[in-house]
This record gives C-alpha cells, structure tokens and sequence, in this order.
C-alpha cells in the first residue's frame, strides 16, 4: 500500500518561538498539541489552521482505506538560508521516519514558492494544498488585517523595510543630479525642484525606520540611559574626569612632540607613548576610584580587590616605562639604563607585593568558606542529640501532664519509630 506523508512546514518557526513547541513533530496526537500551543499562543496565526488542515487531511486519506502519516517541521525566525537549513535537516529526519512514497504539501501560501523546491528535491510531492483563513469582508475587514501584521516587528522588518530601501534607492537617482547640478551652479532653483524627492526621500527613511523599530529601540535606549548612567552620577562624573584627562594629556604630548626634533619617527612615537602612559594610568585609577564610591553608594560594599587593581595600574605604568627607558637607551637617545631598570625592578616588587597581600586575603576567605559547611553539618545533630536527651529526661521525671502524649523518636535520630505511649 502506497504510503503517504502530510506535511506542515512553517518556515519562520512560529511553533517554536510562539508556541514553545519542539519539532520536528510526527503524528496526529503530537500535530493536535502543536496546533494548541500555537493557538493559545497566538489565536490569529494562520499557521495554526495550516496544521489543523495537514490534520484533517491525514484523517481523511486514512478514512478512505489509505496509509498516511502527518508531520510538522519548522526554519528559524531568521528567514532565509538558516531557516531552509534547519527546513531541510528536519525534512530528512522525518523522512528517515516515516518512509513515505509520497508528499501532500500543506501551507498557508505565504512562502509555498521557497517551500516547495526544498520538499520536491528529495521527494516525489503528490499534491500541494494551501490554506486560506476565512475573512471579514469589506475594508474595516481589511484594515484590521493590515493593522495586525504591521504591530508584528518580524513582518515590519519583511515587508516594510525593504520597500522603504526601495522607495529611498528611487528618489536618489532624482537627487543627485540635481544636488550636483547645485554644487557646481550655485543655482537656488535646483534645491525648488528637489523639494517632491526629498519627501520620497524622507517617506521612505521614515518606512525604513519604521520597518527596523528604531522608535522602540530609542525609547529602550533611553530608558537604559537613565537606568544605569543618569543614576549613577559618581561614575558618571569619574569617567568623565578620566576622559578629560586622557585628552588633555593626548593634546599636549602632541604638541610637545611636534616641537622636539627626533632623528627617527619611530622615536617620536615612542616619546609620544611613553608621555602617555603615566597620564593613562592616573586616568584609569581616577576610573576605578569612582567605581569603587559608587559600589559604597549604593551596596554599602568596598571591594579590595578593586584596590589592588589600582595599586597594580602602578606597578604596570612603572614597567612600562622602564621598558621604554631602555628601548630609548638602545636607539641612542635615551637618559639613564639604571633608572629603567630600577622603573622595571619597583614595578615588579609593587606587584608582587600586593597579589601576595591579595592571595593571602582570599586564602581567609576560602578557609572560612570551607570550614562553614562542616560547621552546618555539626549543628543540627548536636541540637538532635540534646532534642533527644530533653525528652528522655523529661519523661522519666514525669514532666508532661498525665494523659498527654510524649514527643516520639524521629527516624532521622537512627531510631525505629515507636508509637506514642500514654501515661497512665
């Protein structure tokens, strides 16, 4: 008996980001789910009644003495090579399944000319059924529709954005002539007859706009702004110090260097750098001195380790500086090997020094973290023990009143439970 296969294909993967459903999916009972958890996700999708039609389709052939199968696969959200990848790997592994002789291809319409290359290479296609959802008529009808698909971002950046590219390309080809005609003229009047193409030119920049949501993204952008920047004013005012600073001292090491004579550009460059690097240093240690007020602002928290990663800014501008002194020496133009070398030797001891103090610091901390847990440990079965021995004293001096039930022996005490004894 010739074996058929009805296929749902959902090509931007509506199931799976609306509907959280996990395909590929093979059966009537795992379609009806599917086809549920789209239309409790979306109630307007038309890839819902796609499916309900592979469903009923299916049930039909079935119902007719024959042998069918439905499945459902689904792309990506990002339509276009991704998505038929993952179309054409699900394809497979549903095919490696049911083994079909032949494929009804169900879908809404909406992509069926890139959906259907895709099944026919790799198998025989019987049919192609396409599902259209039932309308209000007239244009309220109609509006709505357009309304519906226009507040969804994905179909705004489909359909809306290319046409505003569109729309922006075409008044550019009346644009620029006329701007160069003006460039070369002077001539006022050309600015009078492009004023039509700057208004496609503006419809469509607005279309392209609207098209990517950068109305929206604006506003988040704004809100991101005030969340983490406008409030916090210490940071703010200490990035902006060390900016300042980097700049100030860019400025003048340039114009230093501009009025020095050097045999070379390569050592002009290196005394431009080494000017540098004491004024980057502060900057950065200006930066990390506001991190360090702000964290106290409003954590209550001062973390050492952003002190020694200051006090290491130090020790790292010495070393490099040293490195440059020497580098300087070697050229024939610097003052003094020693005192590179001593820059080279205090930076490394700076830096030893403070990650000893540092690692000795976190070695506390990790010695008292694993000294809780056994701590933990340890303290409930004294309180257990003591538990324990309250209620045997207690009962043998005949603490509780008479008729009253005495606190039974838990299991987690090792004890096998006993029932409840009365007092008589």
């Amino acid at each position: 008996m010739r074996r058929t296969l009805v296929l749902a294909v959902d090509r931007d993967d509506d199931f799976g980001k609306k509907g959280g459903v996990s395909t590929p999916v093979i059966g009537v009972k795992g379609c009806k789910e599917a086809a549920a958890a789209l239309g409790m996700a979306d109630p307007e999708d038309s890839d819902t009644n796609a499916l309900y039609a592979a469903i009923k389709t299916c049930m039909d052939i079935r119902a007719d003495g024959g042998d069918a199968e439905v499945a459902l696969i689904c792309g990506n959200d990002k339509v276009g090579h991704k998505s038929d990848l993952d179309l054409v790997q699900e394809f497979e592994t549903v095919l490696s399944k049911v083994k079909p002789d032949g494929v009804i291809l169900v879908g809404d319409g909406a992509e069926d000319e890139f959906i259907y290359p895709i099944i026919s290479s790799r198998a025989d296609v019987d049919s192609v059924v396409k599902v259209y959802v039932k309308q209000v008529p007239g244009i309220e009808g109609s509006f709505y529709i357009m309304n519906r698909m226009l507040s969804d971002p994905d179909k705004r950046k489909r359909f809306v954005a290319p046409l505003g590219f569109l729309i922006l390309v075409l008044s550019l080809f009346f644009i620029m002539p006329n701007l160069l005609l003006y460039l070369r003229d002077g001539d006022s009047n050309v600015l009078i007859n492009m004023s039509s193409s700057l208004c496609i030119f503006f419809a469509g920049l607005a279309l392209i706009l609207y098209g990517y949501s950068v109305g929206s993204k604006a506003s988040r952008l704004k809100g991101y702004l005030y969340d983490n920047v406008l409030t916090n004013s210490t940071k703010l005012i200490f990035l902006t110090i060390s900016l300042a600073l980097v700049l100030i001292s860019a400025v003048w090491a340039y114009l230093e260097v501009t009025e020095l004579y050097f045999a070379h550009e390569f050592s002009r460059i290196l005394y431009f750098i080494e000017s540098m690097v004491w004024p980057a240093a502060i900057a950065l240690m200006v930066y990390v001195t506001g991190l360090m007020i702000s964290e106290y602002q409003t954590d209550k928290i001062f973390r050492t380790s952003t002190m020694v990663t200051s006090i290491n800014m130090v020790a790292y501008a010495m070393v490099f500086t040293g490195i440059l002194d020497v580098v300087q020496v070697y050229l024939g133009y610097g003052s003094s090997m020693t005192l590179g070398l001593s820059e080279i030797f205090a930076g490394v001891a700076l830096s030893i020094t403070v990650n000893y103090f540092k690692g000795k610091m976190e070695g506390r901390k990790v010695f008292r973290r694993r000294r809780k847990p056994e701590d933990e440990e340890e303290a409930p079965d004294a309180v257990l023990r003591v538990g324990a021995r309250l209620r045997e004293d207690t009962v043998g001096h005949g603490l509780f009143p008479r008729g009253r039930r005495v606190l039974r022996q838990g299991a987690h005490l090792g004890h096998p439970r006993q029932r409840p004894r009365v007092r008589r």
